[in-house]
């Protein structure tokens, strides 16, 4: 069965479709997804656009709930989300069972946010004057995210994003869309309002311009080269842009350590 896109609260197809392996096991289809293109792109960013005024407006208690909702909804399936998650992109059960705990802690963290802190008020150093300092959202929100962490990524962007009263579009990794489809599914069932959150799946080549010149802001992860070539196209609008791009972390073993437990820690840090 095919997974489908998700634009404006309807699953639609597309004309072509990618199916996906398990790294386990290459010969166990693990899924089929309709590919998107440049329309689908941009209908779901116009869908985005159109919804996201009125749930800028939505009242916040409502909207903490629905987040609050997604979060309780990622707890339940834990085991049957992370089971697809272990099969796409190759995580142990264990590691992917947790993950996707993780991103249920970040959708509840982010239903409190939504509450926690409205604005600031300020004495002016003018006599009879105030300051006043309030949030606004930016918009549409593009989300691009990587094949790692499939559910815990697109929890972080896309949460917070609707915490603040932005829609969002999400464009996962054609290598592992299995755990964004689950989400947009959990997003219609806690109540989101069609057009809120938007997923369009396929080639990054083909998605990543029709996204970033349309949207608001697009916040990426993925490697360097191609945080590069988001900047590039997110200049000419001045399109917001937050990236978090390839790398390893930094490493050093003075001359005291013990070789044993630093050998442990370094290749802990970089396959753990």
């Amino acid at each position: 069965m095919k997974s489908l896109n998700l634009i404006d609260g309807r699953w639609r197809d597309a004309g072509e479709a990618m199916p996906t392996f398990s790294p386990s096991d290459l010969d166990e289809q693990v899924g089929l997804y309709a590919q998107g293109g440049a329309t689908e792109a941009e209908e779901a960013i116009a869908a985005a656009r159109r919804a996201q005024p009125g749930w800028a407006r939505f009242n916040m208690q409502a909207r903490a709930d629905i987040l609050r909702r997604v979060g309780d909804l990622l707890f339940a399936r834990a085991t049957e989300i992370g089971t697809l998650l272990a099969r796409e992109e190759g995580k142990t059960l264990k590691e992917a069972i947790g993950e996707v705990g993780r991103a249920a802690h970040v959708f509840h963290y982010y239903a409190g946010e939504v509450v926690r802190h409205p604005g600031q008020w300020y004495n002016s150093m003018r006599d009879g004057h105030n300051i006043l300092v309030s949030y606004e959202p930016v918009g549409v929100v593009a989300a691009i995210t990587p094949w790692n962490f499939p559910i815990a990524i697109p929890a972080w962007k896309c949460a917070g994003a609707l915490a603040y009263g932005n829609t969002v579009v999400l464009k996962p990794s054609e290598f592992a869309p299995g755990c964004a489809v689950v989400l947009g599914q959990l997003f219609e069932e806690a109540g989101l309002p069609a057009g809120c959150f938007n997923l369009v799946m396929g080639d990054g080549r083909a998605l990543g311009q029709p996204l970033i010149e349309a949207a608001d802001a697009v916040s990426f992860t993925g490697s360097t080269p191609t945080g590069r070539r988001i900047v590039q196209m997110a200049a000419p609008t001045m399109t917001k842009v937050q990236l978090e791009l390839g790398g390893k972390n930094p490493f050093i073993v003075l001359d005291d350590a013990d070789l044993d437990i630093a050998v442990e820690a370094a290749a802990q840090g970089t396959w753990g």
